[in-house]
């Protein structure tokens, strides 16, 4: 980093220009700034860490959630999918370093077996000293099981458990249920006794997990190794799923199910402080998804009574489901929903509603993304957003990104005064598959007409980004003063769009939805002034080009700085840096074939203290137009 300052900041050249014209001499004075002209021995950009990150720095985990624990440790702490369970931490939420495994390791043979494959999407949630680390596993089938007798297979697939730790990088310790230090209320006491025949009346009372042998009913039996060690008491589980007729084996037999859940994400409701814990429930016939709640009496005691399913694979309420009727949304491809994630926001009249992401398709392929739907409460009803209302909140697709893929499961932090998704993202895009990494984009809240016509706050990622972006203003320092400044541009249109804080991210997104991202659109050479009321402090310039390879521009000809002395800095040329940026080919092997999302032309400097700003942007030779998404200023 010295090298880079040294490089990027040297003394200030002194440049004067002699203009004559009623007698007046004009000094300017050439700013010393850094441009991104260096390079990193891989071949990407050298930038100041300080100011800038760059999501093509591959980090972190698959399936990432990141707890704020920096009121007790000073960290952010990042988990995700991996062997044994790692974490990272990080002071601001785009570099991280590594913790090591949270898992305890001396543990028990039994505890070892429940967890013996498929250890996935952990999130952690801190109270009253203990962090509680949730996730699924696959554990080792229980050869001992008499399936015939029991009604339930030996082989659990996808069980939530639950371990904790005094410290947020553990070691945890798994939860044993059974365990008579626990409380009464949170101890499991489920049937281990296999041939308990019911009447078919008490079976389907919904008061007891059941199968059913021929013509007779049993109570389900758990007498599994692993039974006691997940989170969910599996008859109770059971008896919510066969209450709306969700069951193993066919119709004919149906036997219990209590297992086939992962991805659980704990949430308190900020309003009132109840806990909540959101789960997919993926059967063994995987024939279909769907994503469920359970209200919790406290972190590891459920309470049944208040449990339901939220949103069903394939429509866009559950109600739909229920009535079978309205089948097909339009970004869902496959029967996947997963990795529920959930916000509350209030708009501006203090109106307040749930949030529900989740990622739908194939976690492989391109196409998996995050997706939302809203209710007036978090335990619903839920339903999923159209295309026009920005259903899709987290996708590569409508982008047509040739870099980034497999934009899916997420959470998200507040950091200051911003809010950012973190996800992970394939490693390869070409390759896509389970290789993926972690990366973060910030979130904006935007309203738009929901379906009928009223007035909706719906959130909108300026992402997928693979490209330098600002670090979070609480850990730099600088955030984007452009919006606080008057703004002038002749002849611009849409010229509130370069200062809405919305990044154009999205080809071929649908229309209607495209409408509330604008781009200002200049059909010459253009000048943006940005006048401040007071002087501000200011440290660099961003200047975001159109997602658009038709309406690039290609050179930023002036960027001039009025200071609060009077003296005038600027600097010339400031080119859109196509080949960190971009592809170019065609016949002349000049034409621009991509552009990457979200990509900026960038000036770093020395703190200088500003009146003003004034950025010329050029219209290419023989283009009619240029659209500029954004013009930030990072300052104080």
């Amino acid at each position: 980093m010295k090298r880079l300052l040294t490089v990027c900041f040297a003394m200030l050249i002194t440049v004067s220009i002699m203009l004559t014209g009623c007698g007046t001499t004009i000094v300017e004075r050439e700013l010393s700034c850094y441009r991104g002209e260096e390079e990193k021995p891989d071949g990407s950009i050298l930038y100041n860490t300080a100011l800038f990150y760059d999501n093509e720095v591959q980090q972190g985990f698959p399936d990432p959630q990141v707890l704020d624990d920096t009121a007790r440790s000073g960290y952010y702490y990042l988990y995700g999918t991996s062997s044994g369970f790692f974490t990272m931490r990080s002071k601001n939420l785009t570099e991280w370093e590594n913790v090591g495994p949270v898992f305890n390791q001396s543990q028990t043979k039994e505890v070892e077996r429940c967890t013996s494959a498929h250890m996935w999407a952990p999130e952690v949630v801190y109270e009253d000293g203990t962090y509680y680390l949730f996730f699924s596993a696959t554990p080792e089938a229980d050869d001992s099981i008499d399936e015939a007798a029991a009604g339930v297979a030996g082989v659990g697939l996808y069980n939530i458990y639950v371990a904790t730790s005094s410290k947020p990088d553990g070691p945890f310790t798994m939860v044993n249920f059974k365990d008579e230090n626990l409380p009464e209320k949170t101890r499991h006491d489920f049937n281990t006794e296999t041939n308990v025949e019911i009447t078919e009346e008490q079976a389907l009372s919904g008061e007891y997990a059941y199968v059913k042998e021929d013509s007779e009913y049993y109570k389900a039996a758990f007498p599994h190794y692993f039974a006691k060690y997940c989170l969910f008491s599996p008859d109770e589980l059971s008896k919510v799923l066969q209450r709306r007729g969700v069951t193993a084996g066919s119709s004919e037999k149906p036997n219990a199910l209590y297992w086939g859940c992962i991805d659980p994400h704990p949430f308190v409701d900020p309003r009132n402080g109840d806990k909540y814990l959101y789960f997919k429930v993926e059967p063994d016939t995987f024939s279909f998804n769907l994503i469920m709640y359970v209200k919790m009496t406290d972190w590891l005691t459920p309470d049944w009574t208040h449990s339901d399913y939220l949103i069903m694979n394939g429509y866009y309420t559950l109600a739909d489901w229920e009535n079978d009727e309205n089948k097909g949304v339009s970004y869902e491809q496959t029967v996947v929903n997963e990795a529920p994630c959930m916000l509350y926001h209030e708009d501006a009249n203090g109106t307040g509603k749930f949030y529900l992401t989740y990622s739908v398709n194939d976690a492989t392929s391109s196409n998996y993304q995050v997706c939302t739907a809203i209710a007036d409460k978090p335990d619903g009803p839920f339903r999923k957003l159209t295309e026009e209302e920005g259903g899709r909140l987290l996708t590569s697709i409508t982008t047509e990104s040739m870099t980034v893929s497999g934009t899916g499961h997420h959470s998200f932090m507040t950091i200051g005064d911003q809010l950012f998704i973190i996800y992970h993202r394939h490693k390869d895009y070409s390759a896509g598959g389970t290789d993926r990494y972690t990366a973060a984009d910030e979130v904006k809240w935007i309203t738009v007409k929901d379906k009928d016509g009223a007035d909706l706050d719906v959130p909108y990622v300026n992402g997928p980004t693979d490209s330098i972006q600002p670090q979070p203003a609480a850990f730099s320092g600088y955030k984007n003063i452009a919006g606080e400044a008057n703004i002038t541009a002749s002849g611009a249109q849409n010229l509130d769009a370069v200062t809405d804080g919305l990044l154009s991210i999205h080809k071929t997104a649908n229309e209607t939805f495209m409408s509330y991202i604008p781009e200002t659109i200049i059909a010459s050479t253009t000048t943006f002034t940005f006048e401040f009321a007071e002087a501000r402090n200011a440290r660099a310039v961003m200047i975001y080009n159109s997602a658009f390879e038709d309406f690039v521009f290609r050179n930023v000809s002036r960027i001039e700085f009025l200071l609060a002395d009077g003296s005038t800095r600027v600097v010339r040329d400031v080119t859109f840096d196509i080949k960190h940026n971009g592809e170019t080919g065609g016949a002349d092997g000049n034409s621009l074939l991509l552009v990457k999302s979200g990509a900026a032309a960038f000036i770093e400097f020395y703190d200088i203290n500003v009146k003003s700003v004034k950025v010329t942007v050029d219209v290419p030779e023989g283009q009619e137009s240029v659209g500029i998404s954004e013009i930030r200023i990072l300052g104080k």
